[in-house]
């Protein structure tokens, strides 16, 4: 097995062995009720040992496979400056979206409760539409709601 991180995923084929081994140690039968006591101490030494150090070669391999990422965006980010900042755009504009959604959903609810107060309060005008005074008094009483609300 090769430690080096030249080539084609070598880092990434001896990550997954390391974790394959790893599991191994926690996956294997051991016949330790026939052994005899002083066996059991030693043989569960032993595995204390196996454990530990295939434990920290997992934890090797899982940074040295971090390493190897992070050169290679590093790499990116030298040879192709622009497509981090693509990236970053393009989360904007989800972001953006996203934001936007949210605005017009509450938008709609503001409508809602506007009518629902207003059929409360009989406060519609018979061509539908609402004074200046009516849309204050909706607002104010919207307000008291979600105060009441938040308060408890």
């Amino acid at each position: 097995m090769a430690t080096s991180n030249n080539g084609n995923g070598n880092v990434i084929d001896e990550f997954e062995e390391s974790f394959q081994q790893y599991l191994n140690l926690f996956t294997k039968n051991e016949g330790f009720e026939k052994q005899k006591d002083l066996e059991l101490q030693l043989d569960k030494d032993e595995s204390k040992l196996e454990v530990d150090q295939v434990f920290f070669r997992f934890i090797d391999m899982a940074r040295q496979v971090e390493a190897f990422f992070l050169q290679r965006r590093f790499l990116l980010s030298v040879l192709k400056p622009e497509l981090p900042i693509k990236d970053e755009i393009m989360d904007l504009k989800t972001e953006i979206l996203r934001k936007e959604e949210m605005i017009k959903k509450h938008h709609d609810k503001v409508v809602v409760w506007q009518n629902l107060l207003a059929e409360m309060h009989g406060w519609a005008q018979p061509n539908g539409n609402y004074s200046q005074f009516s849309y204050f008094m909706i607002f104010c009483t919207f307000f008291k709601i979600v105060f009441i609300m938040i308060k408890y």
